[in-house]
């Protein structure tokens, strides 16, 4: 299985990009792709998003600029599939081609910045902090608007984004250029192996063998493809799963290392200190105190 390509109609006569506001029992949780860029803004909805080799944790007002042909998923956490009543996810999405506005339109030199943020979202970019909070504000407002307007309302969405500084590239640079360049079937049916099993007790052999490919040939390949070892791409998702579990005051940091799949504690520490640059306590308390300033 690979990611799915998703082929939006979004160069018909009638309009230049689709949007779509909506509330649902959980978010389209199949991994996937598409030409367009997208505009994703979590209007409520809590759960772990994954895009290109990047994994991370989303809650209200999370916003991403997702680029062409990047991998990518969010899933809602497991409450949201209960089928409960009271528990909904809500999410707005902007899908447009890069040349929406015309062939040539973002070369112009006062559109630069423009142009070279629809570049660099080949990466993914989470926008954040009070850049986060006007571009959905105003995403919110384009649904009233007339079609003409609604382009307009665009270009100023990304000439905001563009000139902001409270964005996060996600996607690792190597993850991109690897993926791009790679035989795209056997290294996403791999990404989806350890996806869907990164919490798991997963091999390198079994790993190996979703590739087709003996252990010592796969390892090889994924070092070049993403490169990264394989070992060191499957602790970067458990750290970053581990990120999410820890903003969960309920979860000690011990039983954080175990549900993140992580075999003892002092790897758990070590792992996550190379991919943070901080011990979880310290990742714990930073954010809480971050979240308790905002409140």
């Amino acid at each position: 299985m690979h990611p799915l390509y998703l082929k939006k109609n979004t160069k018909s006569f009638e309009q230049s990009f689709q949007m779509q506001h909506a509330r649902v029992p959980h978010t389209y949780d199949t991994w996937h792709y598409h030409q367009e860029l997208e505009l994703n803004a979590i209007i409520r909805g809590t759960g772990t998003r994954f895009i290109g080799d990047h994994v991370g944790a989303f809650s209200d007002g999370d916003t991403v600029l997702v680029g062409s042909n990047l991998p990518h998923v969010w899933r809602n956490d497991k409450e949201y599939y209960l089928e409960r009543e009271d528990l909904q996810a809500e999410l707005m999405n902007f899908f447009f081609l890069e040349d929406f506005a015309g062939k040539d339109f973002f070369q112009l030199p006062e559109l630069q910045p423009i142009q070279n943020l629809l570049r660099t979202a080949t990466q993914g970019i989470r926008i954040f902090g009070r850049t986060g909070e006007i571009v959905q504000r105003k995403m919110k407002k384009v649904f009233r608007l007339t079609a003409g307007e609604r382009v307009i309302a665009l270009m100023q969405i990304l000439n905001i984004i563009a000139h902001s500084d409270e964005l996060e590239l996600l996607a690792s640079p190597g993850f991109i250029h690897s993926y791009q360049a790679s035989n795209t079937a056997r290294i996403n049916k791999v990404y989806n192996f350890i996806m869907n099993n990164f919490l798991e007790n997963i091999s390198l052999e079994q790993a190996a063998d979703v590739a087709s490919m003996n252990p010592a040939a796969f390892c090889r390949y994924f070092k070049r493809v993403t490169q990264k070892s394989f070992v060191q791409f499957l602790n970067e998702i458990r750290v970053g799963y581990a990120c999410k579990l820890l903003l969960d005051e309920k979860l000690t940091v011990s039983q954080i290392c175990y549900e993140s799949g992580f075999n003892n504690l002092s790897n758990f520490n070590k792992q996550f200190k190379a991919t943070t640059n901080k011990t979880p306590q310290e990742y714990k308390f930073q954010h809480q105190n971050s979240f308790s300033s905002k409140n």
